[in-house]
């Protein structure tokens, strides 16, 4: 599944895979409860990309599993760590970028 991800997204640098869940749990990040992953909002948000042609990915191992990114540098300091309130909760590019970029 992560090679998969690397590819469809052009990745240019290393992504680590942690199929034990040992640095999401490390990170604090959560599971899902059912009225978080079957709740309107998120049910809405879901169906809205899907009418807007942006098609489901195929779920991992567990559907509860909340996401969240934690981006270090080269140096090994986190620059950014956003723990996913609901299963739709991601941080936008342009706050990625900003954190890559540092303060402009």
């Amino acid at each position: 599944m992560g090679k998969t991800y690397v590819e469809e997204m052009g990745l240019r640098w290393p992504l680590l895979l942690d199929e034990e869940l040992d640095l999401y749990k490390a990170y604090g990040f959560e599971r899902a409860t059912l009225a978080k992953l079957l709740g309107p909002i998120t049910t809405l948000k879901y169906l809205w990309l899907m009418l807007t042609g942006h098609p489901p990915r195929r779920p991992g191992k567990d559907v509860r599993q909340m996401g969240g990114n934690v981006l270090i540098d080269p140096d090994g300091i986190v620059r950014m760590h956003h723990q996913s309130v609901t299963p739709h909760d991601r941080p936008s590019v342009d706050e990625i970028l900003a954190c890559v970029s540092g303060p402009g």
